[in-house]
């Protein structure tokens, strides 16, 4: 009787000990997400499939790309708030490939590849671009509105929303993108 009511006098110090780090953990997770104007997803649920190709031809799927969190931002070369967003995005895209973050961005220009091409040139991108000319992605994203970006755990599972260009490269925006590499959600952020 003595060892049962110790194990649950620990459990419950433990529990009341730990339970404030994982709300405190949840509301910095929401205030991030709130500076970012990120807005959660009402379900979770995983990101819709697409399968397409890069300017060099090359296809590309987004199962192909599970495992590491994903920046997808989807923009147009005639969006003057895309084409300023683009440096900043290379900016993140180069200071966390390295911990593991992906940034694609997908081009809803309905014809012009040169274009697109014209302005990875410009801004030097190194992130892969993805050319979406019938618009069928963008409709599955249900993409309203230029530019807007969608954040992706490395399950795949969509975990916010973004309308409007933002400083991918600030400080809040790195904060965010480290709660998706460290897969954080369940201290409390969302639930399943």
């Amino acid at each position: 009787m003595k060892v049962k009511n110790s194990l649950l006098v620990f459990a419950l110090a433990v529990g009341f000990s730990t339970a404030p780090l994982l709300l405190g953990n949840a509301l910095a997770h929401k205030e991030a997400y709130s500076q970012l104007g990120a807005v959660y997803p009402q379900r979770i649920k995983v990101a819709p499939e697409f399968s397409l190709k890069d300017l060099t031809g090359k296809t590309v799927d987004l199962k192909d790309l599970r495992g590491k969190p994903i920046l997808l931002n989807f923009w147009a070369t005639w969006c003057h708030a895309c084409r300023e967003e683009l440096p900043s995005m290379q900016r993140l895209h180069e200071s966390m490939k390295k911990e593991g973050v992906q940034v694609i961005a997908i081009s809803i220009d309905r014809s012009d590849q040169e274009k697109v091409q014209k302005y990875v040139d410009q801004y030097k991108l190194t992130f892969p671009v993805l050319l979406d000319p019938n618009q069928e992605t963008r409709r599955r994203y249900f993409i309203m509105g230029l530019p807007t970006s969608y954040l992706i755990d490395a399950n795949g599972k969509l975990r916010g929303f973004i309308s409007g260009s933002r400083q991918w490269d600030s400080e809040t925006s790195k904060k965010v993108m480290r709660i998706l590499l460290n897969n954080e959600f369940n201290a409390g952020l969302l639930a399943e």
